[in-house]
């Protein structure tokens, strides 16, 4: 009997498989717990109702999954939703990514129309660039970056013209990395030379794009750490802790290079009409404005002010500098210059800030462009930590990575 009993104690503590019931009893269990906020017994839901492929539950997936505030919930409604495979359920989410009235829920339907064939996806990412809603319309743009065919280049470089800011930034790099030429932002560029290799264009002899690059310090210096800012909405976090003291070969420590490159961004680099704050971290945030303002003559000449007045000093607070950035609204471009990981604030694990990075950025498409500055020596620094976390913030942000020695 005591055997037995052991038995079966040891089958319990395996677990059992999830049992399928009928459409209407899974649906019924899995609102049930959406109710009660239970995440697990949600994403059993999900598993279960993933088994009845068929439109009802595809509208479940995108009104109670993918909206839900548990990334983990989230993820799973994602990842279930693009397993079903039905007629009825994806004609459900196509009807959701063209008419849902709410922005959110046509960006979740593209999200799961991406993962389809490219044959049944790219009509309608294709028609999703002239989505009313400019974060639709850059997802649509990324996820078009696995369509390599002229289709896809003739739309991308008649749509340049019509957006600025952030979406032409988004197209012109999709556009780079479909066809491998470095053209710049003009869109006027792209047509003349579009309309010159179109008919002979060969997509097999494009080489692999890599969103990470390295330079030298000079190199960098050069050209300008940060590149041509596109964004009309941007803010730049500048790491001011006591390892941008380290001292380069160049002349001149990290923090005073970083310093003169985000002063050159300022005085020359942004459009009049674009928007733009800055925030310097260590131990504590110090924001040049509360707010975005104008690039226009009085508000440079205290933004440069404010950059030039910076000293380095203490911890890095990485997670405040990035929770900052993201309670304003407005910003849709975040740079981020640092030589180091975080290790001081509401939270220094990388993984936890990643995921809190993501739960902000589900509906907000800010793209996160990374600058590591390692070049010099500074002691006791963990340069491998540092930029494992700054190029995965970069990738899962859709942005760049640089890193310069």
């Amino acid at each position: 009997m005591k055997a037995i009993l052991t038995y079966l104690v040891i089958l319990a503590s395996l677990g059992s498989p999830l049992v399928s019931g009928s459409f209407e009893e899974d649906r019924l269990a899995f609102l049930s717990a959406i109710q009660k906020r239970q995440e697990s017994s949600i994403c059993d839901g999900l598993e279960l109702l993933a088994r009845h492929d068929q439109k009802e539950t595809a509208i479940l997936f995108l009104s109670h999954g993918l909206p839900h505030e548990s990334l983990l919930v989230h993820e799973e409604a994602l990842r279930l939703a693009r397993s079903l495979e039905s007629e009825g359920a994806r004609a459900a989410i196509r009807n959701a990514a063209r008419n849902a009235r709410d922005g959110s829920r046509r960006l979740d339907a593209l999200r799961v129309i991406r993962s389809w064939p490219k044959a049944l996806s790219r009509p309608e990412l294709l028609l999703r660039l002239e989505d009313r809603d400019w974060i639709v319309v850059a997802e649509a743009v990324r996820a078009l970056r696995d369509h390599q065919v002229a289709e896809v280049v003739s739309a991308l470089v008649a749509k340049m013209p019509e957006v600025k800011g952030r979406l032409r930034e988004d197209i012109r790099d999709v556009l780079k990395a479909l066809t491998g030429q470095p053209l710049s932002y003009d869109p006027s560029a792209w047509s003349i030379w579009w309309r010159e290799v179109r008919d002979e264009w060969d997509p097999t002899s494009v080489p692999t794009s890599n969103e990470q690059q390295q330079k030298s310090l000079p190199t960098a210096v050069k050209d300008g750490l940060y590149g041509e800012i596109v964004s009309e909405r941007v803010i730049f976090l500048l790491d001011v802790s006591g390892s941008m003291l380290a001292e380069t070969k160049v002349g001149g420590s990290r923090i005073e290079i970083a310093r003169k490159q985000l002063q050159r961004v300022i005085e020359g680099g942004l459009d009049p009409k674009s928007r733009f704050s800055v925030v310097a971290f260590s131990e504590d945030l110090m924001r040049f404005s509360d707010r975005l303002l104008k690039a226009k003559g009085p508000v440079l000449k205290r933004a440069l002010a404010f950059v030039g007045k910076l000293k380095a000093g203490g911890e890095t607070n990485t997670f405040g500098a990035l929770e900052l950035a993201f309670s304003d609204r407005e910003v849709d471009t975040i740079y981020l210059l640092s030589d180091g990981s975080p290790t001081v604030g509401k939270e220094t694990s990388a993984a936890l800030i990643l995921q809190s990075i993501q739960n902000w950025n589900r509906y907000r498409g800010t793209r996160i462009h990374c600058i590591g500055l390692f070049a010099g020596d500074a002691p006791n620094q963990d340069e491998i930590r540092a930029r494992e976390f700054l190029r995965d913030l970069a990738r899962m942000n859709h942005g760049r990575y640089t890193e310069i020695r």
